[in-house]
């Protein structure tokens, strides 16, 4: 399995939590599930590069996909009520949208 894609990915997660920040600071809690999300993957995703092992890999490519899942639940109601604030939120969601290519591009390589 090629570890470049799960690079790009951690450096794409460390991203997200800057962007998110701002996210989180104009919501608060609700966006709580999606940064518990973003922070797991960071985690297994660290691991996974550490260890080297396909396992762990594999579940942080899965992890990834949940966190562009869970930004897109929590944050479609406040872009569905309040359409003035999606530009705060746009460079989070181009973060976190990539995501999912990443994770199965990692996993097809």
């Amino acid at each position: 399995m090629d570890m470049t894609y799960q690079v790009i990915a951690l450096a794409i997660l460390f991203g997200s939590i800057v962007t998110g920040f701002i996210a989180f600071r104009m919501q608060g809690m609700k966006l709580a599930p999606h940064f518990g999300a973003i922070i797991l993957a960071l985690i297994v995703t660290l691991a996974a590069l550490i260890t080297g092992i396909s396992a762990i890999a594999v579940v942080a490519a899965f992890l990834q996909v949940i966190v562009t899942f869970t930004a897109y639940t929590q944050i479609y109601k406040i872009l569905r009520d309040n359409f003035q604030t999606a530009p705060g939120y746009s460079a989070h969601l181009a973060l976190v949208t990539m995501l999912p290519v990443l994770a199965i591009a990692g996993l097809l390589m």
